[in-house]
C-alpha cells in the first residue's frame, strides 16, 4: 500500500530569520514522515508590495518538502483570515497541478486547524488537529479567538492536545470534540547521553533552555542559584535562549552579584543544546506555564535529570526517577531541589531507554501512523 499523502499545516514553524521557532512542530512532522507521504505548509503574514495578496515558494533548505506561504495581512481580523484561506487554496492547486493531493490534512495550533478544516471540507479529507498552546491554561484564548477554537475542535475528525492537563482545558472549551493525547517527540539521534557522563564534580552545571519571558520565570532560577552559593554550593548557569527579558535578566544578574557564574549565551541551534545538556548536571525549567515542554524530552533522552515546576504536563513526565518538582515562584524550593537533585542519583541510560520508549521518533511515527490510518478508514465507512 502507498503511503498516505499527509499535509502539515503548523502555526508555528522556523523561519530563517526565527530557525528554532515551532522546531517542535517540525519534529512531529518529521516522525509523520517516517511512514508517510508528508509536505509542510508554512505560513504567516508579511507586507506585501504593490496588489499582491500573498506570495509562496518552495524551501529546498528544509529536510521535509516544505512550501512557505506569506500573506497580506489587512487590519480587519476577518479579512486576513480570508486572505491567509485564499493563498492556502492556491498552494493546494499548485500542488494537485504537480500531481500531489493530500488524503489527510493534520494542523498545529487551532489557529491553524481553523482554515484546515474549511480545506479538508473541500478535498472530501480528514483533518487532525494537535494543540500545544499554553495560552488556553492562562485562560487567554478568549473573545473571536474562542470561538475559532471551538469550531475547530468541533470540527476536526481528531483533537490531539500534547497532554492530559491541556486536554482537560480543551473539553471545558468544547466538550463535543473528540480528543486523544500524542506527546511531543525528541530526536534521541541528536539528544543522547555523554559517553562518560561525570557527575559531582565542582562546580555544580545548571542549563536552562526556554525564551527569556516572564512566564518562563529565569528570574526565580537566578535569585535560587544566588542563594546556592551564598550557603556555599559552587554552580554555574547556562541560559540558552532570547526574548525581552534579555536585559532586564542580565541586570539581575548583576545585581546579585552572580558575574562569570552565569552565562547568557542566546539562542542556539539544537545539535549545540544537544551538547550543552551532555556537559550540565541538571536542566532547571522554573516556568509558571508550560504545557509538555520538548526541552525536559530532551534533558531525559540526554540522561540529564530535570528540576521543574508543577504546571501543566510536567508532573505527568518528571518523577522520581527523573528528577524533582516544585510550586511555581517559590525561590527557596527551588534552591533546595536542585542541591536534592545534585546529591541523588540518576542512570542516564535508563532515562535516555525511556525517552526512547516514549517519546522518540520511531514511537511518534508509529502512532501517527496508526491515527492517520484510523481517521482515513472512519473516512471511507462514512462516505
Amino acid at each position: 500500500m502507498s503511503p498516505t499523502r499527509v499535509l502539515i499545516m503548523p502555526k508555528w514553524y522556523p523561519w530563517p530569520e526565527r530557525p528554532v521557532f515551532g522546531a517542535f512542530c517540525r519534529e512531529q512532522a518529521r516522525a509523520a514522515a517516517l511512514h508517510n507521504d508528508v509536505r509542510v505548509l508554512a505560513f504567516k503574514p508579511e507586507p506585501m508590495a504593490g496588489r499582491a495578496l500573498f506570495r509562496q515558494w518552495e524551501d529546498p533548505d528544509e529536510p521535509l518538502h516544505t512550501v512557505r506561504l506569506a500573506y497580506r495581512r489587512p487590519r480587519l481580523r476577518a479579512a486576513a483570515m480570508a486572505t491567509q484561506l485564499v493563498g492556502m487554496q492556491a498552494v493546494l492547486r499548485r500542488m494537485e497541478r504537480a500531481g500531489w493531493r493530500p488524503q489527510l490534512i493534520h494542523a498545529h495550533v487551532f489557529e491553524a486547524g481553523f482554515p484546515a478544516v474549511l480545506l479538508g471540507r473541500r478535498l472530501g479529507c480528514p483533518v487532525v488537529v494537535s494543540e500545544h498552546f499554553t495560552a488556553f491554561q492562562r485562560g487567554l484564548v478568549r473573545g473571536f479567538d474562542r470561538l475559532i477554537a471551538r469550531y475547530c475542535f468541533r470540527n476536526a475528525d481528531l483533537v490531539c492536545p500534547v497532554s492530559e492537563d491541556l486536554r482537560r482545558q480543551l473539553e471545558a472549551v468544547e466538550p463535543r470534540g473528540r480528543y486523544r493525547v500524542v506527546p511531543n517527540v525528541v530526536d534521541t539521534a541528536l539528544f543522547k547521553p555523554a559517553a562518560n557522563r561525570a557527575r559531582g564534580r565542582a562546580p555544580l552545571r545548571l542549563l536552562n533552555v526556554a525564551a527569556l519571558a516572564e512566564k518562563k520565570r529565569q528570574a526565580d532560577l537566578l535569585d535560587a542559584l544566588a542563594r546556592l552559593r551564598g550557603r556555599g554550593v559552587e554552580a554555574t548557569l547556562d541560559i540558552v535562549g532570547e526574548g525581552e527579558l534579555s536585559e532586564p535578566l542580565r541586570q539581575q544578574a548583576r545585581r546579585l552579584g552572580l558575574g562569570a557564574a552565569v552565562r547568557f549565551l542566546g539562542a542556539q541551534d539544537r545539535s549545540e543544546v544537544a551538547e550543552l545538556m551532555r556537559r550540565a548536571d541538571m536542566l532547571v525549567l522554573p516556568s509558571r506555564f508550560e504545557n509538555l515542554p520538548v526541552v525536559v524530552l530532551e534533558a531525559m533522552a540526554s540522561g540529564l535529570p530535570v528540576v521543574a515546576t508543577t504546571v501543566g504536563g510536567v508532573p505527568e513526565i518528571v518523577d522520581e526517577q527523573l528528577g524533582r518538582l516544585v510550586a511555581p515562584g517559590d525561590v527557596e524550593a527551588l534552591a533546595a531541589a536542585i542541591e536534592t537533585v545534585a546529591s541523588a542519583s540518576f542512570d542516564p541510560v535508563a532515562l535516555a531507554r525511556r525517552a526512547e520508549a516514549a517519546y522518540g521518533m520511531a514511537h511518534l511515527g508509529g502512532v501517527w501512523d496508526a491515527i492517520y490510518d484510523e481517521l482515513l478508514a472512519r473516512r471511507a465507512l462514512i462516505s
